[in-house]
């Protein structure tokens, strides 16, 4: 049961990202006009770093929660 729930969270987290990421690629063309908050930390404000990051986040919390 508990590798079902695994299972479950990993595909979740992975339907989240790869969503991200094709809502990232679509709003590529609109980056006409970029505001300078973005222009000096282009990592910063990346859709798709944040939503891998959290994903990483998700599965050492997970990896971490079965271990103790």
């Amino acid at each position: 049961m508990i590798t079902i729930i695994t299972i479950a969270a990993v595909i979740i987290i992975c339907v989240i990202g790869l969503a991200g990421t094709l809502q990232a690629a679509g709003k590529k063309r609109e980056r006409d006009e970029v505001s300078d908050e973005v222009k000096n930390h282009p990592v910063l404000f990346n859709p798709v770093i944040i939503i891998y990051s959290l994903a990483g986040i998700a599965g050492v919390g997970i990896i971490l929660y079965y271990m103790i």
